[in-house]
């Protein structure tokens, strides 16, 4: 029996119905129909064995587990539902991780700022926390650790600012230790001072010098969700928005990325996801992609995966080598798979914008060809059956009426692309973490306009994606494209009602700038840590 327990809530804890894309549904509020209807559809319950261990893990937490387990620490991750079997007993330490656990991050702080209720992944991270059995295994002495990409949600200065964060923490008893960033080398002696049951230090702040290099983080023992492995960390292009960017960049070699992809493959895994801030360079030093990295690294996860996936790609490193991207699609598409998904930040339509908080996102390019970037982008993943999710910021600090007139004729520029475009309320992480969340109550006439445009696009633009979507496996492909279908139907007779329908007022402008010579560009240096 662990002495180590680790787990999450329930709309971390599943598959998302086999498509990861789904999961971000659990950042909505349940709005209309009931929570279990959204269960059902964005976070169906995780598999598990007899001992509670489920099936698949979150593989940030699954990183953790094996960082533990290779130090000799009798650790693992137990789903939620199952926590009764080892507490209040044998377990000594609750390591608990997610994604957003109060709603903060985006895109849930914009549907539950539009909405005015608490998004799922906030209400279920509160439920797990107040199960009976974990309050008594806390008035026992059982110590309590949270980390994962939204520890700081739980540091000083969120709870100044969001205060009924503090009251919920009292409310279960405290936290005894929150850690922010990569704590894979960190975490083997924190936990092991847990079980001598000595101090902990209330909150831990990892900074980007402390990240482990890659022969110090462990490989994943267990199966992931939906298949998906990383294959590096960190980003060299220095948005100020991301904390990412505050990491150096690594990258794995292929033998380490085969261990993973095997152990997925060897449950039956057929489709998965490969994750790093921008695989279009994996193995790169610089900003410039390297064809003869990248190619074997997609040769290799096909081996394993019947089906192939990528987490994020910028616009910025598709269009320094964009035959590039045909390559990877005559490696990816097959009898097996016809498409691929991809999520894009464009974050803004506004050059201004480019320049003053993110200007390493456009290089080798001029932030002026930003707008022209994106659209050639789409039309170039489009044409080499890629879908990307696209995602906006809304109220950036330094943003001014003229940016977002911008945005809103990008989007519409956008229109007839197949892609999802994804509004989200700017949140205070990265070098502008001093800075305010956006609200609602702050919302200009042309904001709004905004999330119209892009609620309407998205809505178009999501039938004709779910004749797709669900063509991976004939097993419930038919009620659930129909469900799903049926569902945003509904969403967009809404929409319509309420007067949150916008379309352009124009056609939109087709956008080909005869300067665009990326072959010709000087590639910058940028540092990457072995």
């Amino acid at each position: 029996m662990p002495e180590v327990v680790m787990t999450c809530d329930w709309t971390m804890m599943s598959d998302h119905n086999g498509k990861e894309f789904l999961g971000f549904g659990t950042t909505t509020p349940a709005y209309i129909l009931p929570e279990r209807a959204y269960q059902r559809m964005f976070y169906p319950v995780m598999a598990t064995d007899e001992h509670g261990f489920p099936k698949m893990a979150p593989y940030g937490m699954r990183k953790i587990e094996a960082a533990l387990l290779d130090d000799g620490i009798d650790a693992r991750i137990v789903h939620p539902s199952h926590l009764d079997k080892y507490m209040p007993g044998p377990a000594k330490v609750l390591m608990i991780s997610g994604h957003d656990y109060f709603g903060l991050n985006p895109p849930s702080s914009t549907f539950s700022g539009v909405m005015k209720k608490e998004p799922l992944n906030c209400v279920n991270f509160k439920r797990m926390l107040r199960q009976p059995h974990v309050q008594a295994a806390r008035r026992q002495g059982m110590k309590l650790i949270a980390g994962g990409p939204c520890a700081w949600q739980l540091s000083p200065a969120t709870r100044m600012k969001v205060p009924w964060i503090g009251e919920f923490v009292d409310s279960i008893g405290g936290i005894d230790c929150v850690v922010e960033g990569e704590a894979d080398v960190y975490v083997r002696e924190l936990v092991r001072k847990a079980l001598r049951d000595e101090f902990l230090p209330p909150h831990v702040v990892l900074a980007p010098k402390e990240a482990p290099k890659v022969e110090q983080i462990s490989t994943i023992r267990y199966p992931s969700v939906n298949g998906l492995i990383e294959i590096g960390r960190g980003c060299c292009r220095g948005c100020s928005f991301c904390s990412v960017t505050t990491r150096p960049t690594r990258w794995y070699p292929l033998e380490k990325i085969e261990a993973e992809l095997k152990i997925n493959a060897a449950v039956g895994v057929k489709k998965g996801l490969l994750h790093s801030d921008d695989v279009y360079f994996y193995g790169s030093p610089n900003v410039m992609p390297k064809e003869e990295k990248l190619l074997p690294l997609l040769k290799l996860a096909k081996q394993h995966y019947a089906q192939v996936g990528w987490s994020h790609v910028a616009v910025a490193s598709l269009m320094t080598k964009p035959k590039l991207l045909s390559k990877c699609a005559e490696i990816i598409v097959d009898d097996k798979q016809s498409w691929w998904g991809v999520e894009v930040g464009v974050e803004t339509g506004s050059p201004r914008i480019i320049t003053t908080g993110m200007p390493g996102k456009v290089a080798p390019f001029k932030a002026s060809q930003w707008p022209e970037l994106v659209v050639q982008a789409a039309g170039l993943m489009n044409d080499n059956h890629v879908y990307p999710a696209c995602t906006f910021i809304v109220g950036l600090p330094q943003e001014t009426e003229d940016d977002v007139l911008k945005t809103i004729e990008l989007i519409d520029n956008l229109w007839d692309f197949k892609a999802i475009l994804v509004p989200m309320f700017f949140v205070p992480l990265g070098h502008l973490k001093s800075k305010d969340w956006f609200r609602k109550d702050r919302l200009s006439p042309v904001q709004e306009e905004l999330l119209k445009r892009a609620l309407t696009h998205g809505l178009r633009q999501s039938k004709t994606l779910l004749r797709e979507f669900f063509d991976w496996e004939t097993n419930h492909r038919v009620a659930y494209r129909a469900g799903f279908r049926g569902f945003v139907s509904f969403i967009q007779l809404l929409a319509k009602m309420n007067g949150l329908w916008s379309e352009p007022r124009h056609p939109p402008v087709k956008i080909q700038d005869p300067n665009l010579t990326p072959d010709r560009l000087p590639v910058p240096t940028i540092p990457v840590r072995e």
